[in-house]
C-alpha cells in the first residue's frame, strides 16, 4: 500500500503536528523580530490611550470619556492598561496580533488538511504565517486585523458544517472587532434564508437571530453602548477622512488620487459597494461547501476594498487568509496570491511612509512607492491579481466535484 512505507512515515509526521509546531515556532520568531521595528506610533498611541482610559474608568465608563469603533477589542486592551504602562504597554499593543496570527495559522491548517490533505494544510498555514504583509500589518504596524480575520474565517467554517448559531455569533463578534469584518454576517443570513425558502426550515433563521443578538448584547451591555451610539461612532469615524482613497491603491486612488475629497463620488462608491456585495453572494446559489464560502468571503473583502471611497490600506488584510487555501491547492492561484501579497505589502509600506515620514520617509524605496508610477504599479498588480483570483475561484467552485 502506498503511503505506509518507512520512507513516507517521516514525511507524514512532518506534514502533521510536528511540522505545524515547527512552522508556528518560525512564525513566532519572525513576529518577535518585527516587534522591534518601527511601526505606526500614532495608532499605538491612540490604543494606549484607550487602554489607560479603560484602566481608569472601566469598560462601563469608556464611551463617556472616549470613543472607539472596535468595542470587542476594548476587553483585550483593558487588562493591558491595568497591568502595564509606558513602553511595556506599547510593546504589548504591538504584539497583540501575534496569538491571533498563530491561531489563524492553526485554523487554516485544520481546514485545508480536511479538504486537501496534510501537506497542503501546512502550505496554507505557511502562506499566511510567513506572509510579509501579515508581518507588516500586525506586529510591526501595531494593528490587530488578525483578530477579526480569525473570527471571519471561523464563521465561514461554522456555516459550512453547519452551525448557524455559532456562525452568527462569530460574525457579529468579528464586526464588533472591526465593522468591515461584520459583513461576513451576509452569507450567514443568506444561507439561513435559503434553508427556510428551500426546505421550509425556520430553525436556522432562529439560531442565527439568537447567536447574533446574544453576542451583540454580551459585548455591548458592559460597555453601556447602545446601537444608535455605535452607528454614530462608526459614521463619525468614516467622516473623519472623507477622501476618494485614504491610503489604499484601489481604482479610486488611481483615478482620483490619495486624500482627495470624495464630494460627488461617495454615493457612487456606496452604490458600487452594494452591487458588489450582492454579486459576492451569488455563488451561494450553488451551495454552501467550505470552498464556496471562502470564495464568497474573499469576494466580499474585494468588494469592500476596490469599490467604495474612503478605503484604508489594511481593508484587504482578510483576503490574505481567505485565499491561502486556494493558493495551497492550485499553482495558478499561488501565482496570483504571491502577486497580491507583495503588492499589498508594498502598499502598507507606502502608507507608513505617508503617515510616518520621520520613520519611513528615509528608507531608500519610500520615494519610489509614493510616486505616480509606484502607485499605479501597486494598484494594477492588486486589481489584476484579484481579478485572476476571482476567475480561478469561480471556476473551481462551479465544479460539481468540489467538497
Amino acid at each position: 500500500m502506498r503511503g505506509t512505507g518507512p520512507r513516507t512515515r517521516p514525511r507524514l509526521v512532518l506534514a502533521g503536528p510536528v511540522g505545524l509546531i515547527g512552522l508556528l515556532a518560525v512564525a513566532l520568531v519572525l513576529r518577535v523580530v518585527a516587534l522591534g521595528l518601527d511601526g505606526h506610533s500614532g495608532d499605538v498611541l491612540v490604543i494606549s490611550r484607550w487602554a489607560e482610559t479603560l484602566a481608569r474608568v472601566g469598560p462601563w465608563g469608556f464611551y463617556a470619556h472616549s470613543s472607539s469603533i472596535y468595542p470587542a477589542l476594548l476587553y483585550l486592551y483593558w487588562p493591558m492598561g491595568v497591568l502595564l504602562d509606558g513602553e511595556a504597554l506599547e510593546l504589548a499593543i504591538k504584539g497583540s496580533s501575534i496569538p491571533f496570527d498563530l491561531a489563524l495559522g492553526v485554523l487554516l491548517f485544520v481546514l485545508v488538511r480536511r479538504l486537501a490533505g496534510p501537506w497542503r494544510g501546512l502550505a496554507a498555514a505557511g502562506l499566511y504565517l510567513l506572509n510579509p504583509a501579515v508581518l507588516i500589518a500586525g506586529p510591526m504596524w501595531g494593528q490587530i486585523d488578525a483578530a477579526g480575520t480569525l473570527l471571519l474565517v471561523a464563521a465561514l467554517a461554522a456555516l459550512a458544517w453547519p452551525r448557524f448559531a455559532l456562525a452568527a455569533a462569530l460574525a457579529v463578534l468579528a464586526g464588533l472587532v472591526k465593522p468591515q469584518f461584520g459583513l461576513v454576517l451576509l452569507p450567514v443570513f443568506v444561507v439561513a434564508v435559503r434553508e427556510w425558502r428551500t426546505h421550509g426550515r425556520r430553525e436556522p433563521m432562529l439560531r442565527v437571530a439568537a447567536g447574533a443578538f446574544g453576542t451583540y448584547l454580551a459585548v455591548t451591555l458592559p460597555l453601556l453602548l447602545d446601537p444608535i451610539r455605535l452607528v454614530n461612532v462608526v459614521v463619525e469615524n468614516a467622516d473623519m477622512k472623507p477622501f476618494a482613497s485614504v491610503s489604499a491603491p484601489n481604482p479610486w486612488a488611481l483615478l482620483i488620487g490619495y486624500r482627495v475629497p470624495d464630494d460627488g463620488y461617495v454615493l457612487v462608491g456606496v452604490a458600487l459597494l452594494l452591487a458588489g456585495l450582492v454579486a459576492a453572494l451569488l455563488p451561494l446559489r450553488r451551495g454552501r461547501d467550505l470552498w464556496t464560502l471562502l470564495a464568497v468571503g474573499t469576494l466580499i473583502v474585494f468588494a469592500f476594498y476596490f469599490l467604495p471611497t474612503r478605503v484604508h490600506e489594511r481593508y484587504l488584510f482578510p483576503a490574505i487568509a481567505l485565499l491561502a487555501p486556494f493558493a495551497a491547492t492550485s499553482r495558478w492561484s499561488l501565482a496570483a496570491y504571491i502577486a497580491i501579497s507583495l503588492a499589498f505589502a508594498a502598499s502598507l509600506m507606502a502608507s507608513l511612509s505617508m503617515s510616518m515620514p520621520q520613520s519611513f520617509g528615509r528608507l531608500p524605496f519610500a520615494d519610489v512607492l509614493l510616486t505616480t508610477a509606484g502607485l499605479w504599479a501597486q494598484g494594477l498588480i492588486l486589481a489584476s491579481a484579484a481579478s485572476a483570483q476571482v476567475w480561478l475561484m469561480l471556476r473551481r467552485t462551479a465544479r460539481p466535484s468540489v467538497r
